[in-house]
């Protein structure tokens, strides 16, 4: 079985206006995807194209709402999880209750924060209860951790994961991206329990930049069962999708064995999710 641990689609309206993105300063930021291009209907043709059984789809806000997200995984709920969106994740009391109700009301499996949107340090004391009730809830939290927007290289630090897990240890967290560029501290954070680290662009990025025995070296380093692939799916741009072959040759030219490759492509993250 294939998981995709990190996609993205729109809601309506499906046009061909560009997403925009809010941030926590009340500035807006415009993405290279179209509406109409990140429909779900494109990303099951996609997960049919490259035979991905299952994604992790993440609500964010200007893209897709908790409530449109959750009657989209009822139409499709045996191949799409959804993560839920807070607004304002430092809010205490309330971002509890706009989690509690994501999962109760919605039907949402987990938590997506973006300390670069949203703007907040992820060892910053305010966002532990809302971490407390994800982990009380059981479920997954996907935080975002490539510096963008470029002014987020502070929130983005893994130490900062850290000082999170030691506050709340039960907590479950996929680290996005591979913290890249700071992926060398995973080798610490890694050997945490409940710390899983997700792929997308970072491994890509490393492999690149380095080699790929390197690229080998590192992820057993870090622990197989450590990771989940992830795509960072959301549509087309000039043409072409970020599930691309690339994803999955990377892992092809690793001296992998097919159990190794499993673990990573979706037995990992299928146990996390208790599928």
């Amino acid at each position: 079985m294939i998981i995709d641990s990190h996609v993205h689609i729109s809601g309506p309206p499906f046009n061909q206006d560009f997403i925009k993105c809010p941030l926590a300063d009340g500035s807006i930021i415009e993405l290279p995807f179209k509406r109409a291009d990140c429909s779900v209907n494109h990303l099951l043709h996609a997960m049919d194209a490259h035979k991905i059984d299952m994604t992790l789809v993440n609500a964010v806000a200007g893209a897709i709402t908790n409530e449109q997200l959750s009657q989209v995984i009822k139409e499709h709920q045996e191949r799409l999880i959804g993560f839920a969106w807070i607004d304002k994740p430092l809010d205490g009391e309330e971002s509890v209750n706009e989690l509690e109700e994501a999962y109760s009301t919605f039907g949402l499996k987990g938590l997506k924060l973006h300390p670069g949107i949203q703007h907040f340090n992820p060892a910053n004391p305010k966002i532990y209860p809302l971490i407390k009730k994800a982990a009380e809830l059981k479920i997954p939290i996907f935080i975002h951790m490539y510096p963008w927007p470029l002014d987020s290289f502070e929130f983005t630090k893994p130490e900062h994961l850290y000082y999170l897990k030691k506050e709340v240890p039960d907590a479950i967290i996929l680290v996005g991206h591979m913290a890249y560029p700071h992926f060398m501290h995973l080798e610490i954070l890694a050997r945490q329990p409940g710390i899983f680290i997700e792929t997308s662009f970072g491994l890509e990025a490393i492999a690149d930049l380095y080699d790929i025995r390197f690229t080998e070296k590192f992820i057993r380093r870090l622990g197989i069962e450590n990771l989940v692939f992830g795509s960072d799916w959301m549509g087309i741009q000039d043409g072409s999708e970020r599930i691309v072959d690339n994803n999955f040759a990377i892992f092809d030219r690793m001296n992998l064995t097919k159990d190794e490759k499993a673990k990573i492509l979706g037995e990992n993250i299928k146990e996390i999710l208790g599928l």
